[in-house]
């Protein structure tokens, strides 16, 4: 039986791949599992984007009223080659990269 975990980064990707999808962009998924990137995008333009997926966290920091997104750090391969993340709310099914898709 696959992990619980897997199975939500699984749907993460799969859902970023959609969103991709609808935004113009050709998409190709890596085979192997374990890599920097979980998702390599391009567009007729010849804009590439290496993606990251992870699912949307929040909390709600001390003196704060309200939760804020909890941001994961880019390891030093992901940095070296330009890898965005994309946050990924799995009951809105909401994508928000960071740092933002500027469309050429």
């Amino acid at each position: 039986m696959p992990d619980y975990r897997q199975q939500q980064g699984q749907i993460c990707e799969t859902i970023l791949t959609e969103w991709l999808l609808r935004q113009g962009y050709y998409v190709c998924r890596p085979l192997a599992a374990q890599g920097p990137v979980d998702c390599v995008a391009y567009n007729d333009d010849g804009q590439i984007l290496l993606l990251d997926s992870k699912q949307d966290a929040k909390r709600i920091n001390p003196g704060r009223k309200i939760a804020s997104r909890v941001y994961r750090p880019l390891s030093a391969v992901q940095k070296l080659l330009g890898v965005r993340v994309a946050y990924i709310d799995l009951d809105t099914r909401d994508v928000h990269v960071v740092p933002p898709i500027n469309k050429t």
